[in-house]
């Protein structure tokens, strides 16, 4: 079941759907406020170091929780998101943000989150986001030589970025936030609209689910004023 639950009038609307993945919907009462702009109120989603596609100005705010070493992750976005990509984010319905983290904070000392972050400031996330999933299971040692034989990338720039140790905090800044949010598993979606005077719905969608299942969710959504 999805759940969509009002803040702002305490009332829900609730859409059923299949799918393998338990989505749980009263765990959203716990979830702090996410924002894509210092307009919006609540604890913070910083843009800032993380990727982030849309317009600041879309009533809907999508923050995915992802794993490059999850399998559903990687479905995901070599199956649905494109499409997504295309039809809601490139169209202005949407603002979409990454917190590239798991359930398993040991995950948080794997290295393809630091290279992320690094491939993020060179400005190459999404171009290289495919190459990442591809060789996440490699063993640590391989994963810098791999990623830096992108024409993409400067592969100097790469090392030093590495080497940083807010490279580190952040990544595990990110794993704190996917706990504070109480994420079960990854992928999962945290959904927000904004109405013209602030009030907010809330949304969560968990795991790999189709792009009908996302389509309806998030137009379901659209067509709340």
């Amino acid at each position: 079941m999805f759940r969509f639950i009002s803040r702002s009038i305490g009332r829900s609307a609730t859409l059923g759907c299949g799918g393998a993945w338990r989505l749980w919907a009263a765990s959203l009462l716990m979830f702090p406020v996410l924002r894509a702009t210092a307009a919006r109120s609540g604890v913070d989603v910083e843009l800032s170091g993380r990727p982030v596609l849309g317009l600041t100005t879309a009533s809907i705010v999508v923050v995915e929780i992802s794993s490059f070493k999850c399998a559903h992750c990687r479905t995901f976005h070599e199956q649905v998101f494109p499409l997504l990509r295309k039809n809601y984010i490139e169209t202005g319905k949407i603002q979409w943000v990454v917190v590239n983290a798991s359930d398993d904070e040991s995950e948080q000392h794997g290295k393809i989150f630091a290279l992320a972050r690094c491939v993020h400031r060179q400005g190459k996330y999404w171009e290289m986001l495919d190459g990442l999933f591809s060789v996440a299971h490699r063993a640590p040692s391989a994963l810098e030589a791999l990623v830096a034989k992108s024409p993409l990338l400067d592969r100097s720039e790469l090392a030093v970025c590495l080497a940083e140790r807010t490279v580190r905090a952040a990544v595990a800044s990110d794993f704190a936030h996917a706990a504070r949010l109480k994420i079960r598993g990854t992928p999962t979606f945290v959904i927000s609209k904004w109405n013209a005077i602030g009030q907010r719905t809330e949304a969560t969608i968990a795991g790999a689910q189709t792009l009908v299942q996302f389509q309806r969710v998030l137009d379901e959504l659209l067509k709340m004023p």
